[in-house]
């Protein structure tokens, strides 16, 4: 199968194209993702950003088959150009030794909230030699020695002493550096950071953000970094996708999508951020109504019913197609339908 598949652009390492995922619940099927496209290069940092709810985090799982049991992909591809050669992740049966290879030897993630990740009764060197041994060929004398230089790369203190430490004794800022740490054990070409700061002070976000760059640089490892913040995403991606309900509504270069955002969703979220320059006392913007429900999307443009710049018989109707407005840039807005 890899051998017949090509990727569209040799400097992708990842081409997701007209993505589907389901989950089956027992109030009926919810359409989590719908039909996401994106790419994300060699060595480069993706960016994908919008509300909770949104579809980002299951995106990201489809690509590392991580999907739950009530979860399938029923549609698209994920193509993924492996050391074994290109290959569609999305059609993989769940015993392909290819998916063996793919996890954590190739793909790595840092979860979202690192104290539910690790195992509370285990250290954190435990966890992290795990990684080592299922994934490298290291020799078995070696596995404390690599874990204790892996957390002194993520810039952890006395880690010949962490290393037999337990989650519990460890800060959030240091668990998500350990968890880093385990991510880096068997030198992933993707890393999938799902939210990596959340629930950290500023300062700390700081400095996991300037490490994550760092080691991206030393690695040459690409990055699909999840957020609901554009502060960190302007300051972490080359590009991004912005997505609502499922769906990927613009996807630009940060530096162009930050100058001239078009989608009226993406305007809509510029809106809502609070200025340094607002007056005192002046009302926080905000988008009106509530998402649509994902157990029965709606006819036309997800984002209609919330839509400032709508118009009526065209946006309800059916859903807008992508239009390339130039630059890299592409939004699905009929306003843009040439």
């Amino acid at each position: 199968m890899s051998s017949e598949l090509r990727m569209q652009n040799n400097e992708n390492l990842v081409e997701v194209r007209d993505l589907v995922v389901k989950f089956r619940t027992d109030e009926g099927i919810v359409n989590a993702v719908n039909s996401v496209s994106y790419d994300i290069p060699i060595g480069k940092t993706m960016g994908v950003v919008g509300e909770s709810g949104c579809g980002k985090s299951v995106t990201s799982n489809a690509i590392m088959r991580i999907l739950p049991d009530n979860g399938w992909i029923a549609s698209g591809s994920i193509l993924f150009n492996s050391k074994l050669g290109v290959f569609d992740v999305a059609r993989c049966p769940d015993k392909d030794k290819r998916l063996v290879q793919l996890h954590g030897r190739e793909m790595a993630m840092i979860f979202q909230e690192p104290m539910t990740s690790f195992c509370p009764v285990y250290t954190i060197g435990n966890q992290i030699i795990e990684a080592i041994r299922l994934h490298t060929s290291i020799p078995k004398s070696e596995w404390k020695n690599t874990a204790i230089e892996l957390l002194r790369k993520v810039k952890i203190a006395k880690p010949e002493q962490r290393v037999d430490e337990y989650p519990y004794q460890l800060s959030g800022g240091m668990r998500q550096r350990a968890m880093i740490a385990m991510a880096l054990a068997s030198n992933p070409r993707l890393l999938v950071a799902d939210e990596p700061t959340t629930s950290l002070d500023v300062t700390v976000q700081a400095q996991i953000l300037d490490l994550m760059k760092d080691l991206q640089n030393e690695y040459g490892m690409s990055i699909l970094m999840i957020n609901h913040n554009f502060g960190i995403i302007a300051e972490t991606c080359d590009d991004v996708a912005v997505m609502y309900l499922g769906r990927i509504v613009e996807n630009a270069p940060t530096a162009e999508l930050l100058k001239n955002p078009l989608h009226p969703y993406t305007q809509d979220l510029f809106r809502s951020i609070p200025q340094v320059t607002d007056k005192r006392g002046q009302k926080l913007a905000y988008i009106e109504g509530s998402v649509p429900d994902a157990y029965l999307l709606p006819k036309g443009c997800a984002f209609f019913s919330r839509c400032r710049k709508a118009q009526k018989g065209l946006c309800d109707q059916s859903v807008p197609p992508t239009t390339d407005v130039g630059n890299g840039h592409l939004v699905s807005c009929f306003r843009y339908d040439k």
